[in-house]
């Protein structure tokens, strides 16, 4: 699969297919029967970081409901299975959890197009479509998303680090 650099965009091409497949999943497709309309069964973080050796660049951090934590990078690598990990597990669990809390707080949007931005953009998918919003960090849902998606992204570098020493 050709992995290319989309210029305007400052990601390459396999990243955008990542996400674009992770955003296009349903729960039919899971064959997960949702308890509530509200019921978040997917997440999706697009996550700015900064590089000094190619700029400004995202990671998306994919939450599947009961199946896989992947996290996409600009560049088009991927690190999964990170659910097999007891401490990431019980974080994106409770991640997805209690992420109906901030529905109220969000838009209803069919626009999941990926663009640059220097704040957390969170897409929530419920049975009433995907919940946008960019993190602002201004109100209590946003500071309560934002402390769920550190916790889990603590516990991944966690595992790396973890998993760096045993090599």
């Amino acid at each position: 699969m050709e992995n290319r650099l989309i210029k305007e965009k400052n990601v390459y091409s396999l990243y955008l297919q990542y996400r674009d497949q992770v955003m296009r999943y349903t729960h039919e497709d899971m064959n997960l029967k949702l308890t509530s309309d509200d019921q978040v069964y997917i997440a999706i973080f697009d996550i700015p970081i900064e590089s000094s050796l190619v700029g400004f660049q995202t990671e998306t951090l994919a939450l599947v409901f009961g199946l896989n934590t992947h996290l996409y990078h600009g560049t088009g690598t991927a690190v999964t299975e990170l659910e097999k990990e007891p401490e990431i597990r019980k974080a994106a669990t409770s991640l997805l959890i209690s992420a109906h809390q901030v529905l109220s707080g969000m838009t209803l949007t069919q626009n999941t197009e990926f663009y640059n931005s220097d704040k957390i953009r969170v897409y929530l998918k419920t049975a009433k479509g995907i919940y946008f919003r960019e993190l602002d960090g201004k109100t209590r849902e946003d500071r309560f998303i934002n402390m769920l998606l550190m916790r889990i992204m603590e516990k991944i570098r966690d595992f790396q680090r973890s998993d760096e020493t045993k090599k």
